[in-house]
């Protein structure tokens, strides 16, 4: 199964009906952040949407699986046919088995239905799992993360000036469920992702963390000027970044904060990097979602100017 070429099947389809991702997403009772997953090949449609969405674009669940229209001639060759087929003939089986068990004992008849139902719920989970692991990374996998960060700005229509190629993660930082990802390019363009562990693989045993891309910057300009905090989560429940780059030597921490409660973010001298994750426990008021500056402080606490070189 070609997950990109069934992706951009879905995608071709949805123009040329005119469908926005929103759009398709809402006749599917689906996220648009899903399709979008369909269309750029991250992740395929579970069990339960294939139908709805092959009703939707006007196409065989064959065609979708084998990511590509087909000919009357083709269709029962498609894997989607063979699995169609496939299902026919265990429903079939389910219900022979069922009347040969009936023709037996009551408990038989019981174990064979409890065996079905354990097998399609292992089916489920791991439609699900394969979803989920497309669709986010192992934050030790640096390659990984520094291309989904590229797709992800792409995806969204951010302007960058990175080189995608060369980008490669340069320092990171963890808190709770949360991770901040500063990369550059081979260039010195700089940019920041923040990340949220993937709910199937988080605290689960034998499982290593996995995590989804939920915002960044495109941009991150260097010097005392470029230094910014943002929030990555709700005004109830503020997740907040703070990151910057290329900062003078005189620079120590980085210090944020209303009403009274003040944040600070001590910098890596070796890189003159600023990058911190913060979970405030009170809300926050609108106008301080994003972005805030922050003060750059001295060793003493003094605060730099912000057009210090």
């Amino acid at each position: 199964m070609d997950t990109k070429a069934t992706g951009a099947l879905i995608a071709r389809r949805r123009k040329t009906l005119a469908l926005s991702q929103a759009e398709l997403a809402e006749r599917l009772h689906v996220t648009d952040k899903a399709v979008s997953r369909w269309e750029t090949g991250r992740g395929m449609p579970g069990l339960d949407s294939l139908e709805p969405l092959s009703e939707a674009l006007g196409l065989s669940v064959s065609e979708l699986l084998s990511g590509k229209e087909l000919t009357q001639e083709e269709l029962p060759k498609a894997a989607g046919g063979q699995i169609m087929e496939s299902m026919k003939r265990e429903k079939q089986w389910k219900w022979l088995a069922w009347l040969a068990m009936a023709a037996v004992t009551a408990l038989a008849v019981w174990g064979v239905s409890v065996s079905i139902q354990a097998q399609r719920e292992a089916e489920q989970e791991r439609a699900e799992n394969w979803a989920h692991y497309t669709s986010s990374v192992d934050p030790n996998e640096e390659g990984d993360v520094a291309e989904a960060t590229a797709n992800y700005f792409r995806e969204q229509g951010m302007n960058t000036r990175f080189d995608p190629k060369s980008l490669h993660v340069r320092e990171t930082v963890f808190l709770g469920d949360y991770m901040a990802v500063l990369l550059s390019d081979r260039e010195g363009e700089w940019c920041m992702s923040v990340w949220q562990k993937d709910e199937i693989y988080q605290d689960k045993e034998g499982l290593r963390d996995r995590y989804c891309i939920i915002g960044g910057r495109s941009r991150v300009e260097p010097g005392a000027g470029g230094v910014a905090q943002w929030n990555f989560g709700t005004p109830e429940q503020p997740v907040i970044v703070v990151s910057g780059v290329e900062l003078p030597e005189e620079a120590h921490f980085v210090e944020f904060g209303s009403d009274g409660h003040i944040i600070r973010c001590w910098l890596d001298p070796d890189q003159g990097t600023a990058l911190d994750i913060a979970i405030l426990a009170l809300p926050i008021r609108p106008e301080e979602l994003n972005p805030v500056d922050v003060q750059l402080c001295d060793a003493c606490g003094a605060y730099l100017p912000r057009d210090l070189e």
